[in-house]
């Protein structure tokens, strides 16, 4: 059965890193945005550091949440179509085997990093608490987000698209953020 099991793990390490890095890059983006619009939000209301922490960690905490319960529903239900899928091809259960184990290993790994990755929206939290200014709180972490587009893709081109997209999603957030706080 260990034995089964290290050649599950194989095979999700070989066939399943892409998901693996799409599930991180997902929640890292969710997880700094969400921070960063309860930052900002909060700084400019004046809201002291000692009140910003507790609701930047809820919002986290939040979007992990929700991260966990959609990566297990999303992988659950395309692991299961494959499995079924590849017994109808081999025409046999494949119940026991390491296809079967690969696919639970894989919806655990897959969970697990769409589940921590938001806690990366720790860095804007941290680079706040430190120098107590919004301004390089929202750019220091349009840094972060276009580390992500970096991660994300192999090809330069689709690197930089995806770094300025990421940078631009940042960037919005904030700007909604500040408009909705002082206009509403």
């Amino acid at each position: 059965m260990s034995q089964k099991l290290l050649e599950a793990f194989k095979v999700v390490l070989k066939n399943d890193k892409s998901i693996f890095r799409r599930y991180i890059v997902l929640g890292s983006f969710d997880g700094l945005i969400v921070a960063l619009s309860i930052i900002v939000s909060s700084a400019i209301s004046k809201t002291p550091t000692s009140k910003i922490i507790p609701l930047t960690l809820s919002g986290i905490v939040g979007v992990s949440l929700s991260s966990l319960l959609n990566t297990i529903v999303a992988e659950y239900k395309e692991k299961e179509k494959e499995l079924k899928d590849l017994e109808r091809h081999v025409m046999r259960s494949l119940k026991g085997t390491i296809y079967e184990y690969s696919f639970k290993i894989s919806i655990m790994l897959a969970t697990l990093a769409h589940t921590l990755s938001p806690f990366i929206g720790l860095v804007p939290l941290i680079i706040y608490i430190v120098t107590k200014n919004i301004i390089l709180t929202i750019l220091l972490s349009a840094i972060s987000l276009s580390i992500l587009g970096v991660v994300y893709n192999e090809k330069l081109k689709d690197r930089l698209i995806t770094m300025i997209l990421m940078i631009t999603a940042g960037l919005a957030a904030a700007l909604f953020s500040i408009l909705i706080t002082t206009n509403l």
